[in-house]
């Protein structure tokens, strides 16, 4: 896979051979023992990586980034580390006077590692502390939930304190945003830099409105009253947002709990959800202030190369991650360009290491020779000090994992799909060819992927199209003249699934959307930070969104379909159905993990499956934390749950589920990384069955040639990071052409 091999090959990334020299060479690097609190003994490895790490908090570096391939124990490793360095600590680190931490500093040292990690993977990062360490050795604090900011904390009554990037985000968006003012005349609260234009045409004796937003209220006026007829048919409020209207937020400005304390050590699991420097899940991680940092990500580059920046500027490893000065000596972190710089000088005359030296003359380098230094400097002057990354396969001795069999299976439609899929094919193709005629291919580019996750859905399942509620969105941008400008998620920054609509036309995944204000009682448009409006119970009538387990609702696509009587299967589904079959008839006892994109195609799956007598679980990014747990408790804990259906998105990521032996990928993903890993949520430490990854393609589909397309030139979905020093952002016109050939 090009990621690993661009991880392994110049990330400093010790690949060890068999060779004797490799073998030597491993002997020679030092260990550490743990402290007797943990009570699972460590590999050789890991203790290797403890006296790397402790070594690194004791350098200038103050931290760096484990990077161990999936599915190797970073989460114990780093529980090592916290529990050997409390033992190593003076016994007078909390005192402000004393302490080192203070430095200068306002906010108020605490002796706690504060760990962020995705919301699936909380009650594993606490289930793996009870059960590594001594009882009543370690304290912990789950710090997430709407009812976290009524209670009040002293982090120095605990070792560990677990929160979300979701949690992260809201909170400090809380923290920063000035205070709302009451408006005299309606009540409503508004941002003060929002007061000036509403009194001027919208609320007031003076507000006048001009023609054009005298239409557009009255349009609104229309859709809220056809909103209330919905609402009062089904009965209901809106489930996901309650109380999240304008009108109806706090008007006292919140705080942050975790951004006014400084950390001992911050330690950030899955560290690749930060790698979009510019959104707010990184800003708010890069507010918080700690003694030690650390990273931990099997994927820390997954499409480009300046995705490593964000680590870097979590890490502030110097001079890398500064800005200079064109003018004088200043240093900085960060750089507004509205705002002039500290020493005076204008922003725009300040300069980013990282971008001058190592991300442009990668990306737009004049010549091959240009971006090959650049990669040296990466390698040589940037990461070889900070990154420890190890594989599956340089550790196979220490690690002794049973062997992983991945299997490509192609399978082909039937009559009644095939008519389907090419109808969509040529619908696609002309739309497609269209742009190619006008010569605006490019500027249609969020468009194009729309059409193309339609052909991919229509791969998976014909329901995906013909009941799907993009169709409706299609539908009503038509009738109200609302056409979806992007289709990347303002949140998690990839194509969207199951597109919801802010007022301010911004458009998310409607499970990201749901996570990020979840526990908000302020929510603002991640986007442009305005006031967000949305009403998820719009897009169907009669849909409500529950959690998909056993016992709830019905939802989603299924409440979609007139009869369930009727209900036929697809290729894809009658493919899986063998394949679990098969399973169940090598090993009595074996499980499996099913993975796809589309959590509809899983909600089809699902109903498909139990109709067979085969019990599954659902986890998807609907589900709240307790949820969640519920979920994987009763996959790894009844014997007859033989199924755990997950969303990429949702359980793709930090999940330890060795209970299982089998992966069904359902879809390919445009990204081999993320694919990468889903499988090894099953092959890690702890697993001692053989693995068996089936992923499942459609001959004569879009889907063959976007494994053709990766293969031919070792694509990701946002970039390309292979041996080639060049990065580009998008498929190139020639790729969508290739896509949409005849």
């Amino acid at each position: 896979m090009a990621n690993d091999k661009w991880l392994d090959e110049r990330m400093g990334a010790a690949v060890e051979g068999e060779s004797s020299a490799a073998a030597a060479a491993v002997e020679a690097v030092p260990t550490a023992e743990p402290p007797p609190e943990v009570l699972l003994p460590l590999l050789r490895f890991q203790k290797e990586w403890l006296a790397w790490a402790l070594a690194q908090e004791a350098s200038v570096s103050r931290g760096g980034i484990l990077a161990d391939e999936m599915g190797m124990g970073k989460t114990i490793q780093a529980i090592a580390l916290v529990l050997t360095s409390r033992r190593l600590r003076p016994p007078d680190l909390h005192s402000d006077a004393s302490s080192s931490l203070s430095l200068g500093r306002s906010k108020r040292p605490v002796r706690c590692t504060l760990v962020i990690c995705p919301v699936v993977a909380v009650i594993q990062w606490a289930q793996e502390i009870e059960r590594h360490t001594a009882e009543g050795s370690v304290r912990v604090l789950v710090y997430h939930g709407g009812k976290r900011e009524a209670q009040k904390y002293d982090f120095n009554n605990y070792d560990f304190v677990i929160t979300t990037y979701s949690t992260i985000e809201a909170d400090y968006r809380k923290h920063i945003m000035p205070p709302k003012i009451r408006c005299d005349y309606c009540n409503k609260l508004y941002y003060p830099n929002k007061m000036k234009v509403h009194l001027t045409y919208y609320c007031g004796p003076g507000a006048q409105r001009t023609e054009k937003q005298a239409k557009q209220e009255s349009k609104k006026r229309g859709v809220k009253r056809k909103r209330k007829v919905q609402k009062k048919r089904n009965g209901t409020d809106n489930e996901d947002f309650e109380g999240q209207d304008e009108g109806s937020v706090s008007e006292s400005r919140g705080q942050s709990p975790l951004h006014l304390v400084r950390w001992e050590r911050i330690v950030l699991d899955e560290a690749h959800f930060i790698k979009e420097r510019r959104c707010n899940t990184a800003k708010a991680i890069f507010a918080l202030e700690s003694e030690y940092k650390w990273a931990l990500s099997g994927t820390p580059l997954q499409n480009r190369v300046g995705e490593l920046y964000s680590l870097i500027r979590f890490l502030q490893i110097f001079p890398f991650s500064y800005y200079f000065c064109k003018d004088c000596n200043c240093e900085i972190l960060d750089t507004n360009l509205k705002k002039q710089c500290d020493c005076g000088h204008s922003s725009v005359r300040h300069f980013c290491w990282w971008n001058k030296y190592i991300s442009n003359p990668i990306q737009y380098g004049s010549s091959s020779s240009e971006g090959k230094r650049s990669m040296v400097l990466l390698k040589e002057k940037v990461l070889k000090g900070i990154v420890l990354r190890r594989t599956k396969k340089g550790r196979a001795a220490d690690l002794a994992l049973p062997p992983k069999i991945v299997t490509l299976r192609r399978d082909s439609f039937d009559k009644k799909e095939m008519e389907f899929y090419e109808a969509l094919y040529t619908q696609s193709c002309t739309q497609f060819d269209s742009y190619v005629d006008a010569g605006t291919l490019m500027n249609n580019y969020a468009h194009i992927f729309d059409l193309l996750t339609r052909l991919r859905q229509a791969v998976d399942h014909p329901y995906l199209v013909a009941f799907s509620k993009t169709a409706e969105l299609h539908d009503r941008s038509k009738t109200e003249g609302n056409e979806i400008m992007k289709s990347q998620c303002g949140i998690c920054h990839n194509l969207t699934e199951d597109t919801v609509v802010a007022s301010c036309d911004h458009v998310f995944c409607k499970t990201c959307l749901i996570d990020y204000s979840a526990t908000l009682g302020n929510v603002s448009c991640p986007s442009c930070s305005i006031p967000l409006t949305v009403d998820l119970t719009t897009r169907n009538s009669g849909e409500k969104v529950t959690a998909n387990m056993k016992g709830g609702k019905r939802s989603g696509i299924l409440s979609r379909l007139r009869n369930l009587k009727d209900f036929q299967t697809s290729s894809k589904i009658d493919a899986l159905r063998e394949e679990v079959r098969n399973m169940v008839e090598r090993d009595g006892s074996a499980k499996g993990i099913v993975f796809s994109q589309f959590t509809s195609f899983l909600d089809l799956i699902e109903f498909s499956l139990e109709r067979s007598g085969i019990k599954c679980v659902q986890l998807n990014g609907k589900m709240n934390i307790v949820e969640k747990g519920r979920a994987i408790d009763t996959f790894t804990n009844d014997p007859d749950c033989r199924i755990f259906l997950m969303s990429l998105k949702a359980g793709g990521v930090a999940l330890n589920l060795t209970v299982a032996s089998h992966v069904f990928l359902m879809d390919p993903w445009w990204n081999p990384a993320v694919e990468s890993q889903a499988q090894d949520r099953i092959h890690r430490i702890g697993q001692f069955k053989p693995i068996r990854s089936t992923r499942f393609v459609i001959k004569d589909t879009v889907e063959e040639r976007i494994l053709q397309l990766q293969e031919k030139k070792k694509l990701v979905f946002e970039g390309t990071v292979g041996d080639s020093p060049e990065a580009m952002s998008k498929l190139t016109e020639a790729d969508l052409k290739f896509l949409f050939q005849n």
